[in-house]
Order: structure tokens, then sequence, then C-alpha cells
């Protein structure tokens, strides 16, 4: 049990957000434009469960004393009502008896509360929630932080396909040798250039939508696919749904996984997948790490079906050490680091203030989820 605790306060821990660096502020309507948000469609006073709440425990360390994500700041759009600014899982416990609004990250101690209306997940993913009992079914308003991540991670995604195409993971090992044979050896990976080969999208969600973008203006060709409708912007080549996987993986040069945990898509890219895409493809894996069936990603690593792939995010996960992966020369792993920059902390501030401000003045609220669907 005590290990559990303290698994699961280091979980917590994980989702107080510190600005790592310096980046210019933006008004907060042009960061929704920017990053695709929607909101909803019905005002959160008319949502079940909607009360104007006296009392927030917010799970955040404030930046400052004063200004940006500082505690003032959040303070200025309270509105008089009450926020408890907590750190560990015993400050949360003791908070959250009687709160209104919890805003932090997805665990047990939110079921600890008998008042709570209003939760907001200072997470892109949402699929831990589901592990918590009775979560799924309770009539919690929920929302989360979705596609405040996007655009750094679609930097990193494009980053891994760059040094894998690239051959930089080979360069590296040279210069650690000292050897200027410049990667000539026959069994040596071949470089590509990424004008006019074609990029499958799995997921085109926030990330998603903003590989593509990044992609197409590679001058790529970007396909994809989306589990609501075919629709999206005039530069997809083609927008499937997720039933049609396994064929669009026959056309891919490069595939980049952004999909979400559900259980649709738990063990999506499997044996299946690998084996319609052409010989000597790339893939890069984003969004959770289940997605991907690991035997079957190892083999086709092994067999030449992949030329290389970038993890961001394995299963499991963490790795452990000794995994087979680990020492897989043509597989690049940032271990979950892909959303970390300035720039998402800065976004994840401005969205958990704004819908902060919009529930307490009833407002419609941004990232709206439904925890039975895990997004």
């Amino acid at each position: 049990m005590k290990k559990l605790q303290l698994i699961t306060s280091l979980f917590l821990a994980c989702f107080y957000l510190q600005v790592e660096g310096q980046v210019a502020e933006i008004n907060i309507d042009s960061l929704i434009l920017e990053l695709g948000i929607r909101e909803s469609s019905m005002a959160s006073r008319d949502m079940a469960g909607w009360e104007r709440p006296k009392k927030v425990t917010m799970l955040i360390a404030p930046k400052a004393e004063s200004g940006f994500a500082s505690k003032q700041w959040f303070l200025e759009v309270a509105d008089g009502v009450n926020i408890e600014f907590v750190s560990g899982r015993a400050e949360v416990e003791k908070s959250i008896v009687d709160s209104d609004v919890y805003i932090g990250g997805c665990s047990d101690v939110i079921t600890q509360s008998k008042t709570l209306d209003y939760i907001h997940i200072a997470s892109a993913g949402i699929d831990r929630c589901g592990r918590i009992p009775g979560l799924k079914t309770s009539k919690l308003i929920a929302t989360n932080n979705a596609k405040v991540h996007s655009e750094t991670i679609a930097e990193h995604s494009i980053a891994l396909v760059m040094a894998l195409t690239r051959r930089l993971p080979m360069f590296h090992d040279l210069k650690t040798a000292s050897d200027w044979s410049r990667g000539n050896a026959p069994n040596a990976p071949k470089a590509i250039a990424l004008k006019g080969k074609t990029m499958l999208v799995l997921g085109l969600g926030g990330i998603g939508s903003q590989v593509a973008k990044r992609a197409h203006a590679l001058e790529m060709r970007v396909i994809g696919t989306r589990n609501s409708s075919r629709t999206g912007p005039d530069y997809m080549g083609y927008i499937g749904l997720s039933d049609e996987t396994n064929t669009l993986a026959k056309q891919a040069d490069i595939v980049v996984n952004a999909l979400p945990l559900t259980k649709t898509t738990e063990g999506i890219v499997d044996e299946a997948f690998f084996n319609n895409l052409k010989d000597g493809s790339y893939y890069i894996s984003v969004g959770r790490g289940k997605t991907t069936d690991t035997n079957a990603l190892i083999a086709a690593l092994k067999s030449g079906k992949l030329s290389g792939a970038g993890l961001d995010v394995t299963d499991p996960e963490p790795l452990p050490k000794g995994h087979e992966i680990w020492t897989m020369p043509n597989v690049i792993i940032t271990q979950h680091t892909a959303g970390k920059s300035d720039l998402t902390s800065r976004n994840a501030y401005m969205i958990i203030r704004e819908n902060l401000r919009r529930y307490i003045q009833g407002e419609k609220l941004l990232n709206m989820v439904d925890l039975a669907r895990g997004y």
C-alpha cells in the first residue's frame, strides 16, 4: 500500500506545471484559434450538476509571486471563489473533501470528495482516469489540456523523422568512434529525402493535425485517420476512418502515431499493420505506447520492414532496463518528453486559467471530455 501511495504521489507531482523558459504571452482568444481548441456547445451553467463553486482545489505550482502564472494571476479570475493551492497527496486529500472544483492529474483522490462538480485534468490524455473505480460512470463535468502540447509534440515528431531519415544516430556513433567513413558501409542505413514521400498520420486530433501541417510544409503528401469524420484541412491528401488504418498503411513511407488510448485503439498498430507497410518505412509513436503492439514493432524492425522507429512512448512504460528495444540501433527513444517546452507550459497555464474563469461564470468550457469514452 505504501508503495502504491508513493507511486500515486509521484504521478501527481508530474502535473505541477512549471514554465521552463520565457515565451511571449498571447491573447487567449488567439491561442484558442491557433490551437483549434473547441468550446462546448452548451454553457456550463446549463449542464447537469453545475453550481457556482465555493472552493477550488488546484494541484499546480504557480510560477511566481506575481504576474503570469502566479497565484494572484489565477485569483484575478476567481471572482471571490476560494482557491486552495496544494502540493502532494496529503494536501490534496485534505483539501478536496469539500471542494467543488479540482484541477490536477487523474488520481483516486478525486473519488474522496462528495462535493465535486467539475474536474480539469492537467494533461492531454485521460486514459488513466478510466482506471479509477466509479469515475467513468460519474456525472462530473470534465475538461483537459488537449492540444496545449500539440505544437511542441509535432515539432518533436518531425525532429524524429528527420533524425532517422538523415541517419543522425549513425553519424553520432561514427563521431564517438572518430570514424570518417561517412556511413558508406554496405549495411549502413540509407538516407532519404522527405519531399514527395507519403506520411500517414494516425489520429488527426490536436497533435496529429499539427504534425500533418508541418509535413505538408515539407512538401510531403499527407494522409491520415480520425475517429469522427473524413473532414480536415485542404492540404490533406486523404482522410480515412479508423477502420481504414491497415489499408492506408500500404501507401505510407512514414507513419506518425498520435492516437489516444481507448478500448478501440489499444494494440491497433499490430503485425497486420506493419506487414502492410512498404519495405523500409519509418514509424514514429508520440501518442500512447499501448496503441502499438511492441512484439510486432520489434519484428518489423528486425525484418527490415521498418528502417527505423522514433519512440517517445512505449509499452511497457517506463521501458525497463534490459529491454530489447534499448539496444536496437535503428531506434530512437525520447522517454515521453515530446511535450516539454516553454510554449507548452504557457499554453497549459492559459487554458487552465480560462476554463476556471469560464466555469465560475457559467460560460462555455474548452476541451470538454467524456469520461466514459476516455477522450
